[in-house]
C-alpha cells in the first residue's frame, strides 16, 4: 500500500490550525509542546483529560503503589537493619489508594489545561473526535481543520474473550487504582509487566495474590535466567504462580470469583475476592472514523510508514496506536521524530535499534538489546557474557541487598550487544551502558571511567574491567609473551 499519497488537496491553504493532535497523553503532549515551540497553531485533543495512560492508570500510579509497598516491605525487613519495631505494619483500608490518587492528582495539577493554554496550545478535554475527510475533525460536533494531524491516541487493555467475564466486576489497569479498598485475595490474569508489577505491589500489602499465566514463564520476552530468579523471589514472599494455565471461565458468587483453568490437560479452579485482567493492550482507533481521512488501519494499529507518516500525505501517527512498542519513552522518541517530519522541511527516520526497558518489580528488571540466547544465535560462539551478581557490590551489602544479577553481553570485538539486570536501581544502572550501546562505545573503553564510589554503577565498572581484560589477553603480541615465557 502506498503511504503518503496524493489526496487532491491543496495543504498550503488556511486552516484552524496548523496542528491537531489527538490524543493528550505522553506522546500528544511532546508533540503538543514541539510544535508550539516552532510557533505553530496547535490544538491538543483529548477523550478525556489530559495525561493519558501514563498518568492516570499506568507508570504513575502502578509507581506509587510500588512505593507504598515497597515502605511496608521495608519497614518488615527493620531487623536486618538493627532497628526494633515494636507494634506491626497496618494497611489502612482505602489510604494506600488515596495516596496513590493523590500523587496521581498531583501529576494532573502540573499538566492542567492551562498550563499548555499558557504555550499557545488550544485544549479540549473530554472531547468526542472523528475525522470528516483529511482536513477537518469533528469535536464536540463542531468542525475544526488542521493542515497537519498527529494521531496519539493510545492504547487501552485487551480483555479476552472469556465465558463468563462480561457479567462480573473485573478490575484492569484502568480501574483497578479507583478501588475504594484493598482486597483480601486477589487473582492476577496475565504475567506481562503490568501483572508482575501488580502482583508485586499487592503481595507486600497483605493480599494473597494468585498470577495466572498461559505461557510457560511470566514476562516471556526476557531473559529466563533472571526471570526464574525473579520467579523464585516473587513466589518466596507468597505470590501463587501459575504458568501454563489456560483460563477457560470464570464465574462469580458469594465468595468471590472463581476461575477456571487448563492446565497440562488437566482443570483446575482458583477462587479469589477480586480479578485483574492484565493480559496485554490494544490500540484505541475506534470511532475515529479514520476511513474517511484515508488512514489505514489494522488490529494492531494505525499502518505508518518509517516517516510515522500514514496513508494519508497529512497525517501522523505517535505511540501505542502504531506499536512496536508500547512505552511512554518511545511514544515521546515517535512524537517528536512525527512531530519533525510533519512540520519541518526534514525527513528522519525511526529508528528502534537501541530501546530500553524496564519492569519495575522488586528487584527491578532492566534490558536493552538482545538476551544471551538471542546473541548467540544470530552472532555464533564469539559472544560473551559479563555476569556481575549484586553480591559483588559493596553499595548492595550496605543495603542488605542480597539478591541481583546484571548480564552484559557482547559481540568479540566488545560491542555491547544486550544489557539485562534484576536487582535494586537496575533501572539507574542500566542507563550507562545502554547509552554505550547506542553511541557504539565497546564496554572495555567504560573501564576508563572513574565510577564514584560506593555506588550500583559499580556493576559497570566491574564488567567493563572483565571485558577489558579479555581484550588484553586477546591482544596478539601478548599471546607471543605468554607463549614466548611457557617455552623457557
Amino acid at each position: 500500500m502506498k503511504f503518503g499519497g496524493e489526496t487532491g488537496k491543496n495543504y498550503m491553504g488556511k486552516f484552524d490550525f496548523d496542528l491537531m493532535v489527538i490524543g493528550g497523553g505522553g506522546g500528544g503532549i511532546t508533540a503538543a509542546r514541539m510544535a508550539a515551540g516552532l510557533g505553530k497553531r496547535t490544538a491538543m485533543v483529548d477523550k478525556k483529560k489530559i495525561g493519558g495512560e501514563c498518568t492516570w492508570s499506568g507508570c504513575i500510579p502502578s509507581k506509587s503503589l510500588l512505593g507504598s509497598a515497597k515502605a511496608a516491605q521495608m519497614i518488615s525487613r527493620a531487623e536486618q537493619f538493627g532497628l526494633t519495631l515494636e507494634g506491626s505494619v497496618r494497611v489502612g483500608n482505602g489510604r494506600v489508594m488515596e495516596s496513590v490518587r493523590a500523587i496521581v492528582q498531583d501529576i494532573y495539577d502540573t499538566e492542567r489545561p492551562g498550563h499548555f493554554q499558557k504555550m499557545g496550545i488550544t485544549v479540549i478535554e473530554d472531547a468526542k473526535v472523528s475525522f470528516v475527510n483529511e482536513t477537518v475533525l469533528s469535536v464536540n460536533g463542531k468542525n475544526l481543520s488542521a493542515g497537519k494531524f498527529i494521531i496519539a491516541t493510545g492504547s487501552g487493555p485487551l480483555v479476552p474473550p472469556i465465558p463468563g467475564l462480561e457479567q462480573l466486576n473485573y478490575f484492569t489497569n484502568e480501574t483497578i487504582f479507583s478501588m475504594e479498598k484493598i482486597p483480601a485475595s486477589l487473582i492476577i490474569l496475565g504475567g506481562g509487566p503490568i501483572g508482575a508489577e501488580l502482583s508485586t505491589a499487592f503481595t507486600r500489602l497483605g493480599v494473597k495474590v494468585s498470577l495466572v499465566e498461559m505461557a510457560q514463564t511470566i514476562l516471556i520476552r526476557e531473559d529466563r535466567e533472571l526471570v526464574d530468579i525473579l520467579t523464585e523471589k516473587l513466589t518466596g514472599e507468597g505470590v501463587s504462580i501459575l504458568t501454563g494455565a489456560k483460563a477457560v471461565s470464570v464465574k462469580g458468587s458469594e465468595h468471590g470469583i472463581t476461575l477456571f483453568y487448563e492446565r497440562s490437560g488437566a482443570p483446575g479452579r482458583i477462587t479469589a475476592e477480586s480479578l485483574l485482567v492484565a493480559v496485554g493492550r490494544r490500540p484505541h482507533t475506534d470511532g475515529l472514523n479514520l476511513e474517511a481521512a484515508g488512514v489505514a488501519y489494522d488490529t494492531k494499529g494505525i499502518r505508518v510508514d518509517e516517516y510515522l507518516r500514514t496513508t494519508a500525505k497529512n497525517i501522523y501517527a505517535a505511540g501505542d496506536v502504531v506499536g512496536p512498542y508500547q512505552f511512554s519513552h518511545v511514544a515521546n522518541y515517535q512524537a517528536i521524530t512525527a512531530t519533525a517530519n510533519a512540520l519541518l522541511p526534514i525527513h528522519r527516520k525511526v529508528n528502534y535499534d537501541h530501546i530500553p526497558w524496564c519492569t519495575l518489580t522488586d528487584p527491578e528488571l532492566a534490558r536493552s538489546g538482545a538476551t544471551e540466547q538471542e546473541a548467540k544465535e544470530r552472532h555464533g560462539s564469539g559472544v560473551r557474557v559479563y555476569r556481575v551478581p549484586y553480591s559483588g557490590i559493596d553499595r548492595a551489602v550496605t543495603d542488605r541487598v542480597k539478591s541481583g544479577l546484571a548480564k552484559i553481553i557482547c559481540d568479540k570485538k566488545g560491542a555491547i550487544l544486550g544489557i539485562h539486570i534484576l536487582g535494586e536501581r537496575a533501572t539507574e544502572v542500566m542507563h550507562e551502558l545502554h547509552a554505550a550501546k547506542s553511541l557504539g562505545i565497546p564496554l572495555f573503553k567504560l573501564d576508563r571511567v572513574i565510577h564514584a564510589y560506593p555506588a550500583y554503577n559499580d556493576i559497570v565498572k566491574q564488567a567493563a574491567r572483565s571485558a577489558y581484560i579479555d581484550r588484553i589477553q586477546a591482544n596478539p603480541f601478548v599471546r607471543l609473551i605468554k607463549l614466548f615465557r611457557r617455552s623457557k
